[in-house]
């Protein structure tokens, strides 16, 4: 049965509450935009009812594919390395497959049915990294569900305003990624160094460590000298490593790929 936690358990878990926080935050609008360029074509009410639909449908889908993934990830260590290897293969993807431009001349003509099919099948297929990352950082089935009611909550009220945000500062959008791979890293490390028992980060390092790379990110795009600096590092050490990385990793989720391909 779930029972609500004690006040106690809440102060213990602020952190992991925090990282849950800004993740499904960046997640939740990175995905936002993705389903909405997918009904963009509908007249403007249509448009409205299919995202309201699709939303609702999706975040049902989540709660009972949460339920279902938490207990496994949990409590088995291989399913916990493949949550992690999936984490790093959105990671390495993100910044190693070229970026489509998108065709204006290609018009799309879907009715408003199969737009809504369309709409809750990406919706489903983004909101996985979302699952796994939450899935991840905490095992209490309360956490959990408490990062997606914040996700609901949020994208609801903040959507809009937050979409706008991270369409100015687009370099959110690759820090969000960043912050995924780092999640998978630690979770294969955890499941490594709970084998050999070797010390892990706690809940309150992993914070800190996950707000150091979102600032990071932030001071890396505001500041024209740093990237002078690191560009030729990042382009001819860390790229070709993360190609290396992602190959064997594309063809272990290529079902997953090529449902992203197909939906979009």
């Amino acid at each position: 049965m779930f029972e609500l936690p004690e006040f106690y358990e809440i102060q213990e878990q602020w952190p992991v509450l925090a990282s849950m926080a800004v993740m499904e935050v960046l997640l939740s609008v990175d995905n936002l935009i993705a389903v909405s360029a997918v009904a963009a074509h509908l007249p403007p009410q249509k448009r409205k009812l299919a995202l309201a639909i699709g939303a609702l449908g999706s975040y049902l889908m989540r709660i009972v594919a949460l339920l279902v993934t938490a207990p496994l990830i949990s409590s088995y260590a291989a399913a916990k390395i493949i949550g992690s290897l999936y984490m790093i293969h959105l990671m390495a993807s993100h910044f190693t497959t070229p970026k489509q431009e998108s065709d204006p001349s290609r018009e799309v003509e879907w009715s408003f049915g199969k737009t809504l099919g369309m709409v809750l099948l990406v919706d489903f297929i983004l909101n996985t990294d979302n699952i796994v990352a939450a899935v991840s950082m905490s095992k209490h089935i309360w956490v959990v569900c408490s990062s997606v009611l914040f996700g609901i909550i949020f994208v609801r009220l903040l959507g809009p305003i937050t979409v706008r945000l991270v369409r100015r500062f687009s370099v959110l959008s690759d820090s969000v990624y960043v912050l995924v791979g780092w999640v998978g890293l630690l979770l294969m490390a955890e499941t490594v160094s709970k084998t050999l028992k070797i010390a892990h980060l706690t809940d309150i390092q992993k914070f800190l460590a996950l707000i150091e790379i979102l600032l990071v990110t932030l001071i890396y795009d505001a500041m024209p000298s740093l990237r002078r600096v690191l560009s030729p590092f990042l382009h001819t050490v860390c790229l070709p490593l993360l190609r290396i990385i992602n190959w064997p990793l594309s063809i272990l989720f290529w079902p997953v790929r090529k449902l992203t391909e197909i939906a979009s």
